[in-house]
């Protein structure tokens, strides 16, 4: 991402919302839901560390849709999020797939909103659909080392020349895509041009050509032509302009097929109801989808302004235009009424789908009217020879019968991205639940664990009146033991250190929730233990804003049984050498996860009563890339270790360490391949 790309990106913000604002005027969706479109609404917590998917318009959701309910089935214990930039991919997303998934607006590109996006979500993976792909969101994608693949990829030579030309404004984005499945070798050739390497490419064919069409759809439809038993042509996905050329195809139809019903699809909701005037204005009788009536004999169109069933209309209809090509808008998708075994009538103007038109038209499996009057040919010989629009079906559905499996392939490259979870006992931020009992508060708690989670959980009053505090731990501050029935917690309050900490005891400079102390704590110990790594399993935690500045935070989490920490361990007795090989050998674990400890001592290291080493208190730490910061992790732990003997010498208490002596030990386990 250059300068001059953030610089424009900004400049053309308030023309996006322009745009929009006059986009609204037709189609009132435009004009709503806003805040997504800079990235700050409110996302729920359990929409956090999952899968996004970027389908950004109808065309890429319905190619997707069988990918989708892949991942959906790949991935049980993560979240999946679907983002689009039209309001009609938004309704189609929720129709298709309800609760089972998140949507939101992907943002505009700037800098500012695609960190706070990234922030909100905190992705563990980015699926983009074709070539949607946007420098801002790329880079902050990678900063936070969030794999990017792109699936189901095209890329013309004009559009890769374009790229080439424009590579002073946007970067050299695509050598920074982690995985790219092409539909064809062609794309693959100009991906290569454009700076991918090989072993990040790969072709996959089309995600279009494994549209599986629902058993249900079939039956529907039949029953539709049941009750109509009349001719129907379908007219799909048109524009303006078009509309016109198509009711004047359909009026000379109507006289040699005077009981034929057209159905006509506008690719647009907000051209719904212009298109009715125009049917209106051709004098023909017609009703609307969302009328809910009966079809009946006098009327002559039927306008589908639903969203979510454009394939029962394919099912439906003996003949079906494919819109977009009338006019030199580049036509749309032919695979669907493939798939339908229905007939493939289209304009001339196919560039959008050159290739598959191509294939089509090789085979002879596909009729080009490019007027009115051809089209009303076209449906006028193929109702009078229905053998002859049977074999038209039937050359198409040959010619693409092979091309099939892109679903399969391009989850296997999802997999090897992003390996499924083996473990179905391990917990994610998916399966968390939320509590706000006030609007100052909010409570992310793990429902395995507790059946609710009340402010009350988070003060030490409330366990001592049931008598339930079975010990304290001081530090800092004093966290306390809880008996909480089969489970064993630790309730901390979070302090402030150091200076600061003498005149402000507890409360944090405002920020994002998934950000401020607990929460953030909370979501780091379950991707932690989603790694299998030595560390305690979080419970709950508590975000509340304090009066006019701040907040102040708690967390809850599962008391490790049986143990104690190593300052505690070492004030007894002496570790032995295989105690402290242990304790360096899990260190290394969590470097090797990139897991950087801020805090690293003799006290937030455990060792239980079957000699296992845990890690704990992880407030403030995360992920990092190799660097110093490992060696600057085992530098403080020896300088706790050596702090904790000279305070016990100066109280003449025993501490059985010996840098000497112990510590090439741990180093041994450190450093043991």
């Amino acid at each position: 991402m250059t300068f001059w790309y953030r610089l424009l990106i900004r400049l053309a913000t308030p023309l996006v919302f322009v745009y929009l604002w006059l986009r609204g005027a037709k189609a009132p969706a435009y004009r709503k839901r806003w805040a997504e479109r800079l990235a700050k609404q409110p996302v729920p917590a359990q929409a956090r560390d999952g899968i996004i998917i970027h389908c950004v318009s109808v065309g890429e959701t319905v190619a997707a849709r069988g990918l989708i309910e892949a991942i959906l089935a790949a991935y049980p214990q993560l979240p999946v999020t679907l983002t689009s930039m039209t309001p009609t991919a938004s309704d189609l997303a929720q129709k298709l797939f309800g609760e089972r998934v998140f949507h939101t607006y992907l943002p505009i590109d700037t800098p500012g909103a695609m960190r706070r996006f990234f922030n909100k979500f905190s992705p563990r993976l980015m699926i983009i659909l074709e070539t949607e792909l946007w420098p801002s969101m790329l880079a902050q994608a990678t900063l936070r080392e969030t794999p990017m693949v792109v699936v189901n990829a095209r890329m013309s030579e004009r559009s890769a020349k374009g790229y080439i030309k424009y590579a002073w404004l946007v970067g050299p984005i695509w050598q920074h895509v982690s995985f790219i499945a092409a539909q064809t070798q062609l794309s693959a050739d100009n991906f290569k041009q454009l700076g991918v390497a090989q072993e990040k490419l790969a072709v996959r064919g089309n995600l279009k050509h494994d549209i599986q069409v629902p058993l249900s759809t079939f039956e529907q439809a039949a029953q539709w032509r049941e009750e109509l038993q009349r001719p129907v042509l379908l007219a799909a996905s048109t524009h303006q302009g078009e509309d016109e050329q198509v009711l004047a195809a359909f009026k000379q139809t109507l006289s040699d097929y005077p009981t034929a019903l057209l159905i006509i699809v506008p690719r647009h909701p907000e051209r719904f109801d212009s298109v009715a005037q125009l049917i209106e204005q051709q004098q023909l009788g017609y009703t609307r989808r969302s009328d809910n009536e009966a079809v009946l004999a006098k009327h002559q169109v039927f306008l589908a302004d639903t969203m979510g069933e454009l394939m029962l209309w394919y099912a439906l209809a003996d003949i079906a235009f494919v819109g977009g090509s009338l006019i030199e808008r580049g036509g749309h998708n032919p695979l669907e009424p493939i798939a339908t075994k229905t007939p493939v009538v289209s304009g001339p103007h196919v560039f959008n789908f050159e290739s598959l038109f191509a294939r089509l038209e090789q085979c002879q499996g596909v009729r080009f009217a490019k007027n009115s009057k051809q089209l009303a040919d076209i449906w006028r010989q193929l109702l009078a020879q229905p053998e002859l629009a049977t074999e038209l079906a039937t050359k198409a559905e040959q010619e693409f019968k092979n091309d099939q499996g892109a679903t399969a392939a391009m989850l296997a490259d999802i997999l090897t991205v992003l390996a499924a979870p083996d473990n179905s006992a391990q917990r994610t931020m998916f399966m968390m639940k939320t509590e706000n009992p006030d609007k100052n508060t909010t409570i992310w708690f793990d429902p395995d664990v507790l059946a609710e989670c009340s402010s009350s959980y988070f003060e030490a009053e409330y366990w001592q009146q049931q008598n339930k505090v079975k010990g304290s731990a001081t530090g800092r501050s004093t966290a306390f033991f809880v008996d909480a029935g089969e489970h064993g917690l630790l309730l901390r309050h979070y302090y402030r250190g150091g200076l600061v900490g003498k005149f402000n005891k507890d409360r944090f400079k405002r920020e994002p929730i998934p950000q401020s102390r607990a929460m953030a704590e909370f979501s780091l110990l379950l991707k932690l233990r989603e790694l299998e790594l030595p560390v305690p399993r979080p419970v709950a935690a508590r975000h509340v804003k304090a009066p006019l500045w701040g907040y102040r935070a708690d967390i809850l989490v599962e008391v490790i049984p049986n143990a104690q920490d190593t300052f505690k361990v070492l004030q007894q007795r002496q570790l032995t050498a295989q105690e402290w090989q242990l304790i360096g050998k899990t260190i290394r674990q969590l470097h090797d996860a990139g897991v950087y400890h801020s805090d690293l001592n003799c006290h937030n290291i455990m060792l239980d009563a079957a000699g296992a080493i845990w890690i704990v208190d992880f407030d403030k730490c995360g992920f990092k890339q190799a660097g110093e910061w490992r060696e600057a992790n085992l530098e403080r732990l020896l300088r706790s270790l050596n702090k904790e003997l000279n305070k016990a010498k100066e109280a003449n208490r025993d501490f059985h360490f010996d840098e000497t002596r112990d510590w090439p030990l741990l180093e041994r386990g450190y450093r043991a391949n």
